[in-house]
């Protein structure tokens, strides 16, 4: 099901899923075991120095048409009984697939207010995440004008925020974000300073906003990127923030 991305004043068009949805997915049996085994390593049953020491996220990477996107899909919309049986769908927080074609996918506040309209629909989170963001002080934070401004801001208080606030469940779960470095530039979008932290910085790729808030998000929450391995920045940057032993190479199949 394609998740409704309608702000509160209705101004958004429906989250676009993966391009691949549905098609037939060949091998990579290893590469789901290993994202398996970095997924319950995050599990709350583990203990909290266990899970303080677990890297927040994996990157997959590699070139054009070595299966990146095809993975990801997989992990949401399973075709494989590998993968079915793995039961890894059923831990899927929420998902955002770049698109290259499409300008809005690689907005920040597009982002953001999807991600959020996909939290309100979450089984894991239930009534509570919608209780949550109600006040009308975060329905001022969600209106498209705001986020366009502040997505950082709308990211922190209607996202991180509620989610840190909520006990966890009784499985680790996680959120696939697709080919980050889709309408990323060096040099603009990444950097030691725009990962500062600093509250007059807003974030202008999805890319720098993961960067600045990975290492905030909450303990039972697992990143499932990817990116090219050309784009150097993004791939130097993601590994410096990730446990080197999760990253994931994804090489040409012939």
């Amino acid at each position: 099901m394609v998740c409704p991305c309608s702000s509160p004043g209705g101004q958004m068009r429906s989250m676009l899923p993966s391009l691949l949805r549905g098609r037939r997915f060949n091998c990579r049996e290893w590469a789901l075991e290993k994202l398996q085994r970095c997924l319950e390593a995050r599990d709350p049953t583990k203990s909290v120095e266990g899970t303080a020491c677990v890297s927040p996220g994996v990157l997959v990477t590699g070139g054009p048409g070595t299966g990146k996107t095809a993975l990801l899909t997989e992990l949401v919309w399973p075709q494989s009984e590998a993968c079915r049986a793995a039961g890894l769908a059923s831990r899927c927080l929420a998902w955002h697939y770049c698109q290259r074609e499409d300008a809005g996918s690689i907005e920040v506040w597009r982002f953001v207010l999807g991600l959020v309209e996909q939290l309100k629909e979450s089984a894991f989170l239930g009534p509570n995440y919608v209780k949550a963001i109600s006040s009308a002080a975060i329905a001022a934070v969600l209106e498209p004008l705001h986020c366009q401004r502040e997505p950082d801001n709308t990211f922190k208080r209607a996202v991180l925020e509620p989610l840190l606030s909520f006990t966890p469940p009784a499985h680790s779960v996680f959120i696939v974000i697709d080919s980050l470095d889709s309408g990323y530039c060096e040099g603009n979008g990444v950097g030691e300073s725009s990962i500062s932290g600093s509250a007059t910085t807003q974030s202008s790729s999805i890319a720098e906003l993961l960067l600045k808030y990975l290492q905030l998000l909450p303990p039972w929450i697992f990143l499932v990127c990817s990116a090219r391995r050309q784009n150097k920045a993004i791939c130097k940057m993601f590994s410096d923030e990730i446990n080197r032993s999760c990253e994931m190479r994804v090489p040409h199949t012939h």
